[in-house]
């Protein structure tokens, strides 16, 4: 398409086996990007699989416990990190006793709240399996403070139910990854389990990035190619909700899944105190002619979490809702290329996947991760992508979309949960201006929440990225007054 290209910096994303494996850490310096052109002659950076199929997992589901602290090895890292690792290892043809893991930190500033990732090395002779391990925190305060535990049950829900049910009903109506016409595009899961009580939990995933798979620069507004695979996967997905939720309604009832993001925003004061700021900083992007505008988004402060609840109550979809990813950001998928073009996308990150809207996963896309160029050119047609996609599948699944989510129906809900795109983009539009390395320690906020009560949320306020923000924040507020969704 002649749009650049840009690939982001290189970050990743229980039983005891009896026999103690050899296990090394390493501290590696951060990773720098690996700069290749595409076959535009356009810049792009090293970075995550696409035909993946999660396996079954253990959960464990009770009331998280308060001011649990990890059983840590000498190292400092948690016990139960290795015993996963060490678990899978047979699994995977690997002799007990006779392997060895090897562990290097894989994540880096900004690139998460309530998450760190780690990649494992497992090697045997000449035999080695590289893995990625997500786990909650491991700064205390940090995994309190955010509370990580529930969000990753969540992920594991994903991972040990809905996502294999999802897959083996498209296989049973005849839809195979082969085909790619289905949606299989989340990471191969390992292993994945939750232990509340303890605050334990661990989800282990190709590490996608040994297949040339490579993420975006979340500071370059997404192209043209990229959105419209993204379309076209969140169409699927949300095709097989439609279809398993009329064929197979008792087996659906568990994807009815609430939303996890508003409660934790509500009853977390450092959420609480990052959306506000974001919005204060959103009033002062508008010109001193535009002050209808300026007025649409300080109303929003009057109502912001209440609009929160009630944009992800699935009632406000009716019979059209489905399980949304939940979190559709740039920095939770990862795309394919071959020689340079996008190929593919596998969606990452399924901690806040839940039973809502459809139209919610396209309103946190588009307006949060493209600009107003591409809005203006190209946002019918990617609603219209998006939908041609879902028909196709939802009617390959034994269907019918004009009774099931009619083009209309998803207009209209576009429409209604329209106030969302800008709930989610004063919030993640600061994030995608500032620069990682801008970016504070979350482990030193949170123990200064902790200590103090206070969340330092100035950072929303970086004086480096400003001028950026206010060209994107602005585009976003007349976009969506233009639409009429604010």
């Amino acid at each position: 398409m002649g749009e650049e290209t840009a690939f982001q910096e290189d970050s990743v994303p229980s039983s005891t086996v009896s026999t103690e494996p050899v296990v090394i850490v390493e501290t590696v310096e951060e990773v720098k990007p690996t700069i290749e052109a595409n076959a535009e002659g356009n810049a792009v950076e090293d970075s995550i699989p696409r035909e993946v199929q999660p396996e079954m997992a253990s959960t464990a589901k009770q009331p998280v416990a308060s001011g649990m602290t990890y059983e840590k090895r000498s190292d400092g890292m948690p016990q139960f990190m290795y015993d996963a690792v060490a678990r899978i290892a047979p699994e995977q043809g690997f002799t007990p006793g006779q392997f060895e893991i090897r562990f290097e930190s894989g994540s880096g500033k900004g690139d998460g709240f309530i998450a760190e990732m780690f990649r494992a090395t497992i090697t045997e002779g000449d035999r080695k399996l590289v893995v990625l391990c997500k786990i909650p925190p491991i700064n205390d305060a940090r995994r309190h403070q955010f509370e990580s535990i529930s969000v990753f049950d969540r992920e594991v829900t994903a991972y040990s139910n809905l996502l294999p049910i999802m897959y083996e009903f498209q296989r049973e109506k005849g839809v195979t990854e082969e085909m790619d016409i289905g949606f299989f595009n989340a990471p191969k899961c390992y292993l994945a389990y939750a232990d509340a009580p303890k605050e334990e939990s661990v989800i282990i995933m190709d590490d996608l990035r040994l297949k040339d798979y490579r993420m975006w620069n979340k500071m370059v507004p997404v192209n043209y190619e990229h959105t419209r695979l993204l379309m076209i996967q969140l169409g699927r997905l949300h095709a097989v909700s439609l279809a398993l939720k009329d064929q197979r309604p008792e087996v659906f009832e568990q994807f009815k899944l609430s939303d996890p993001l508003s409660a934790m925003m509500g009853a977390n004061q450092g959420f609480t105190m990052m959306m506000n700021a974001s919005l204060d900083r959103a009033l002062t992007v508008l010109e001193p002619h535009e002050e209808k505008a300026r007025q649409k988004l300080a109303k929003l402060k009057e109502t912001l979490f209440d609009d929160l609840v009630t944009l992800t109550n699935s009632e406000i979809a009716g019979p059209y809702a489905v399980l949304g990813h939940g979190d559709c950001w740039i920095n939770n998928m990862i795309y394919s290329y071959k020689r340079g073009v996008p190929t593919g996308v596998v969606l990452l990150d399924w901690q806040i996947c839940r039973y809502v809207s459809p139209a919610l996963d396209l309103l946190y896309f588009i307006f949060g991760c493209t600009d107003e160029a591409f809005r203006r050119q190209h946002y019918d047609e990617m609603i219209r992508i998006y939908y041609d996609s879902l028909k196709q599948l939802l009617e390959k699944l034994g269907g019918d979309p004009s009774r099931q989510f009619p083009y209309t129906a998803l207009l209209r809900q576009l429409k209604a949960c329209g106030k969302f795109g800008i709930l989610m983009a004063m919030f993640m539009v600061p994030m995608l201006c500032i620069d990682n390395q801008d970016l504070p320690d979350m482990d030193q906020l949170a123990e200064k929440h902790l200590d103090s009560q206070e969340f330092d949320a100035s950072f929303i306020h970086d004086v480096k990225s400003e001028d950026k923000y206010k060209t994107r924040m602005a585009a976003v507020i007349r976009d969506l007054i233009r639409y009429g969704y604010l």
